[in-house]
């Protein structure tokens, strides 16, 4: 972040990537809502223990956005969370869309605004990103 600020003054920051890089923006933004200001993912993962197999732990649960998203109910934090901009973006035909759904409503049940938005198809796809990426950027369509 350091890095980021010198090189950047404008303060909004935007946590964006596609697929493993829009869990990475979800993961990021959720955890430092004090430094976010939106948060774009593009297909990405919110659920990320299909990876673990049958391992759990506080590693993972702190770095599971459906999880620690759903445990959360420090008041500064839901109050710092609750300002962000936060668009999920993802496919209907995508193995991605239930960790989208899932996440969408979990934020929504701590009073989280965010917007799902649901594309034809697959749609984990550069060409498709290309596409969602300047339609969001600037925030909410």
């Amino acid at each position: 972040m350091p890095f980021t600020q010198q090189r950047n003054s404008n303060p909004f920051l935007i946590a964006t990537g596609a697929s493993f890089g829009g869990y990475h923006a979800i993961n990021f933004g959720l955890k430092h809502p004090e430094l976010t200001g939106r948060i774009l993912s593009m297909s990405g993962l919110a659920d990320v223990k299909s990876f673990a197999g049958d391992y759990f732990d506080d590693t993972l649960y702190y770095n599971n956005p459906c999880d620690y998203i759903s445990g959360e109910f420090d008041p500064a934090r839901l109050q710092l969370l609750r300002k962000l901009d936060i668009i999920l973006a993802v496919g209907r035909d995508d193995r991605l869309f239930e960790s989208n759904q899932r996440l969408a409503h979990l934020l929504w049940d701590k009073g989280i605004g965010n917007a799902l938005r649901i594309w034809d198809g697959f749609a984990h796809d550069w060409p498709i990103w290309a596409k969602m990426l300047p339609m969001y950027i600037s925030g909410h369509d």
